[in-house]
This record gives C-alpha cells, sequence and structure tokens, in this order.
C-alpha cells in the first residue's frame, strides 16, 4: 500500500512478534491545558512504545487559566490532580496566576514539556480510513506555514472554555476607553479609581468584580438572568466556618510547612474537603428533601447577604430550581454588589457607544473601562476547526442537533478519535479533575487494546437514552436558560455527566468494549493471529521471565516469615 507522505508506518506482520511486543503508536494531542497535560503526565507512564505529541496554541501550559488567570472559584484543594498534591497554596482560594503555576509545575514533574508543540494552532482533521490514521494539520502561528501530521490515535483536549468571545452585541469598536475580555486579561491596565462596567454574570464575571470593586470609583454589573449563590462558593464552606471567616483565608507558613513535611496530614485534610464536595450530588435529584433544603438555605444567605440592599433579592433570586444551571461560586461577588459604589443592573447590553454603552431599555452610561466576562464559545459545533470522520461525516454534522459522545470520550462515527471533557462529562457533584483523570485511564486502557491486538479502527454510536435518562430525574431538565442545554431552556443537557464524579471514575475503570465497532489489521479468516510468536518479549530478549513474582494483587498474602521451621506438618 503506498502511504502519503509523512505518514506512520503500518503495523509489521505480527507473525513473528511476541505477544506482548506493543506496536508503536503515534498519538495527537490537542491542547495543554489541563486535559492535556493530563495526557502528557499519564499516557507516557502507561502505553509502551509512544510516539505522543501535543499541539498548543499558546506559549505556555495551561489553557483557560494561562489565558485568563482569574482566582478559581473551587478551591485547588480538590481542583487538583490526585497523582500531584500541592501542600503549599497561599490560600483557600489562591490567586490565578499561583494555580497557572502549580499546572507548569505539574508539567515540569512529570516531563510534559517534551511533548509539547507550542505555537501551533489546530485547524483540522481528516480520518482515512484505508491506513487506519488521522491527517492533522496545524498552523505554524509564529511562521503562519501549515503543518500536516499524522496520527494513530487523536485526543481532543480542547475542552469546553477554549474559544473565547466577545459579547454579540454591536459597536464595540466604537468604544474608545479600556475595554478587556477576562479570558485574555491586561496586566498593564489599571482601574483603580475608575468608572468601570463589567458585562457577563459567568464564573469570571463573579470572580473579577469581588476582586476590584474596593479599588475602583463605581462599578456597574451588567447581569440578564438570575442566579443561585451558595455560601462558600462550591467548596465546603464548613472549613471557612470553622476558620472563623466568610470568604478566604490564608495559609500561614508554619501549616504550609506542616503539609510540606507531613504529606499523609495534608492527604487527610485533601480527603476532608472533597468529601464534601462528593456527597452533594442527591442536591441535584428534583423533588427531593435535599434539594428543598438547599433551595432555603440558598434563600436566607441570599437575603442575609443582601440585607444593606435588598432589592438584588427581587432582581436575582430564580423561579427555578437549584443546579438547573451552573451555580455561581459567588459569595464575595454578593457582598460586593452590596457596597456603596458598586451596583446590579438587570439587564442586557444593547450597544456599544464611544463613551459606553446604552443597555436594553435604551439607557446609555459611560465608563473608563468595560470588562466583557461572556466567556466562550460552548456550542462544541466545531464549525472553525473540522474534524472530518467516517464516509467523510464531519463532527458538526455527527453533533446535530447536539454534541454525543460515548461515556463522553468517544464520538460516533469518529474512529479512532477520544475526548478529554467531552459531552457529558462534567459532574454535579465531586471534583472536575477526577473525571480527567478517569477518563484519561479510559482512553489508555483503549490504546493499549487498539496496539496489543492489531486494531485498525475502534469507535462507537451514542450512548443517548441513558444520559436522558438520568437527565430527565435532575434539576436539570427544568426550564431555565444555561450554556449546559445550549442556551436552550428545554433543550437536552449536554454538558453534564448522568452522575457524580466518583460515579463517573467507577463507570471509566471498565470498559465496555463489546459496545465499539472495529476495524482490525488481521486476515477475517484470522482474528486472533495478534498471539503472534507464542514468546513473551521477556523470553525473546532474554530478559526477566519471572516479573510476575514480583508483585500480586491479592489484597492479603502470608509472608515468608510467617512459614517458620516448625509450621506443623501434614
Amino acid at each position: 500500500m503506498q502511504l502519503p507522505d509523512g505518514a506512520n508506518p503500518l503495523p509489521p506482520d505480527p507473525q513473528y512478534r511476541p505477544v506482548d511486543d506493543y506496536r508503536r503508536m503515534k498519538v495527537i494531542c490537542i491542547g495543554a491545558g489541563m486535559c492535556g497535560i493530563t495526557v502528557g503526565a499519564l499516557f507516557p507512564q502507561a502505553i509502551p512504545n509512544l510516539d505522543l505529541v501535543i499541539y498548543e496554541k499558546n506559549s505556555e501550559v495551561g489553557g483557560t487559566w494561562y489565558d485568563g488567570r482569574i482566582q478559581p472559584d473551587l478551591t485547588p484543594h480538590t481542583y487538583q490532580y490526585t497523582f500531584a498534591s500541592n501542600p503549599n497554596w497561599s490560600r483557600f482560594y489562591p490567586p490565578g496566576k499561583e494555580f497557572e503555576q502549580y499546572l507548569i509545575d505539574v508539567s515540569k514533574q512529570f516531563d510534559v514539556y517534551k511533548y509539547v508543540k507550542f505555537g501551533h494552532k489546530f485547524e483540522s482533521a481528516k480520518w482515512h480510513a484505508d491506513i487506519g490514521q488521522w491527517e492533522v494539520q496545524v498552523l505554524n502561528l509564529e511562521d503562519g506555514t501549515v503543518k500536516t501530521d499524522w496520527a494513530d490515535i487523536l485526543i481532543k483536549a480542547t475542552g469546553f472554555v477554549n474559544a473565547w468571545e466577545w459579547p454579540n452585541v454591536p459597536g464595540r469598536e466604537k468604544f474608545k476607553g479600556h475595554m478587556v475580555h477576562t479570558a485574555n486579561w491586561d496586566d498593564s491596565y489599571d482601574v483603580t479609581g475608575k468608572n468601570v462596567a463589567v458585562v457577563g454574570y459567568g464564573s469570571t464575571g463573579v470572580q473579577i468584580t469581588p476582586a476590584i470593586q474596593p479599588i475602583v470609583k463605581h462599578l456597574d454589573h451588567y447581569v440578564r438572568g438570575k442566579v443561585w449563590v451558595p455560601p462558600g462558593g462550591g467548596t465546603n464552606f464548613q472549613e471557612l466556618a470553622e476558620r472563623g471567616v466568610e470568604k478566604n483565608f490564608d495559609h500561614p507558613k508554619w501549616e504550609r510547612k506542616f503539609f510540606c513535611n507531613n504529606p499523609e496530614a495534608y492527604l487527610a485534610f485533601r480527603k476532608k474537603q472533597e468529601q464534601w464536595s462528593n456527597m452533594v450530588q442527591a442536591v441535584q435529584l428534583k423533588g427531593t428533601e435535599m434539594n428543598a433544603q438547599f433551595r432555603e438555605m440558598l434563600k436566607e444567605n441570599m437575603r442575609q447577604t443582601c440585607k444593606d440592599k435588598p432589592e438584588l433579592v427581587d432582581m436575582l433570586m430564580p423561579e427555578y430550581a437549584p443546579g438547573c444551571r451552573r451555580l455561581i461560586m459567588g459569595q464575595a461577588w454578593l457582598e460586593a454588589l452590596n457596597k456603596p459604589n458598586a451596583n446590579l443592573i438587570p439587564k442586557a447590553v444593547k450597544e456599544f457607544t464611544e463613551k459606553g454603552l446604552i443597555d436594553s431599555d435604551g439607557v446609555e452610561r459611560e465608563y473608563e473601562a468595560i470588562i466583557c466576562a461572556t466567556g466562550f464559545d460552548k456550542n462544541m459545533d466545531n464549525r472553525s476547526t473540522p474534524y472530518v470522520g467516517r464516509n467523510g461525516i464531519t463532527l458538526q454534522q455527527a453533533w446535530d442537533p447536539d454534541p454525543v459522545a460515548y461515556f463522553g470520550v468517544a464520538a460516533p462515527d469518529m474512529p479512532n478519535l477520544f475526548i478529554m471533557f467531552g459531552p457529558n462529562s462534567a459532574p454535579f457533584a465531586g471534583s472536575i479533575v477526577h473525571t480527567f483523570e478517569g477518563a484519561a485511564k479510559y482512553i489508555i486502557k483503549c490504546i493499549k487494546k487498539i496496539q496489543l491486538e492489531y486494531i485498525k479502527s475502534m469507535a462507537v454510536n451514542a450512548w443517548v437514552k441513558q444520559v436522558d435518562h438520568h437527565m430527565s430525574t435532575t434539576v436539570l431538565s427544568e426550564s431555565c436558560f444555561t450554556w449546559f442545554k445550549r442556551n436552550k431552556p428545554e433543550g437536552r443537557v449536554i454538558t453534564s455527566w448522568p452522575g457524580s464524579a466518583m460515579h463517573g471514575y467507577f463507570g471509566w475503570e471498565n470498559p465496555r468494549y463489546e459496545d465499539f465497532d472495529y476495524e482490525s489489521w488481521l486476515p477475517e479468516d484470522a482474528p486472533l493471529s495478534y498471539l503472534g510468536s507464542g514468546f513473551t518479549v521477556a523470553e525473546r530478549d532474554n530478559g526477566d521471565t519471572t516479573g510476575y513474582m514480583s508483585y500480586t494483587d491479592v489484597k492479603t498474602v502470608m509472608p515468608v516469615t510467617d512459614y517458620a521451621e516448625d509450621t506443623p506438618r501434614l
């Protein structure tokens, strides 16, 4: 078979191959954010004979955290990798720059950098069924050239929050003041003493407002919908209460030193925080006592927090149940809005002007700076970066009308394409980082199966029925305006995993290989010829043929010392 220029060699004849001789596998990963770092850290440890390349458009790892660097709305004690504990966080909710530095440190520790090609923007990918490979095109942002690379396996690790968007409002170019998007923050501009508008009330909007409210002259926050705000953010607010604070606290030097010198103590502290987040899944279920209690708690917290401006309660308190749209981790935001120099404007922005903006009621206000916290393109339709799969079907077509992916990792008609943080993979309860790791380990098992068994392609159909059934039992099925449902109040839930983070991690532990459709490199009349020569690598290379004696997966074993000379004999 004539291979295209640059394509990877086809698998060798397995006839003379030891059964445990993993064939070379070229894997291309798109993105070096948290998901891409997970790939770069875990794949080389688990996959033999791996040729891994990670393409990243930025000049550094971190993805969204590199672009935005806004303070996380979840404590990193739970929002970090299980395989890379950091006991040295400066605060319970540290600055965003500190979290970005954590991702850099992890990448250095696990040698992720040697796999990453920075300044390369993904352009397109096309599946070639005859050779079982993806043709991937990336744009070199330094010289403007387009490079073609080939992969046996393609990993889409660009996540939900990758392509940030300006508000879809006319006149943005007219504004003569300073305008910035939170996902492309400008550290050189100082908002101190200025009149500032914040547009948008997603995660970054509610994070930036309390950060700048104390230093600006006046702040207007434009919020066009109503939201639920849990006290203490999405983290263990009991930890805040135990420390005698409401919003945040420093980890003093002595405590950080103690955690560094006592890893078991820090692990116990991490488990304490994560235990809380793992125990709230029932809050999402419709008609439960826990959901009702949670709703009352949020109501009371909003009333108490907004007692200086009670009108905020009517502006913000929704009719839908908590959890129908993403909870706003914004206790500090609520408190900032209660300050005299802050104002909530429950209106959409109609138009930008030279001096400011006009709201949906036609009222114009003037500002020196406008901060757009309008988020990212979360439609996941891949219009600008096409993936062309089996029979010429694009990922955009496969995800019409809604994105679907089997177990959140495998899209229909996309052989050998695996997705990190794909549709229906985000849990309601528990650490989302835990799900990144679970998905990565699932994909590792699939890749090793492809390697060993001479599989040419591995694809699967959707699993929509199970997802939709679960969502019908949750408050996500209520009518609310949320990107979880592509901003369609009655639409399908496209983001959330049908269960908790722990549920997902367990679900990913053992792939149901029988759900996949396969093409093989082997003859139809010899599907098991991947078993090869009848030997193992150790036998071929005169290596250790007794490695299995060095370990056991049995939980309880009898030590040699327990088998004393005077042990009774039969």
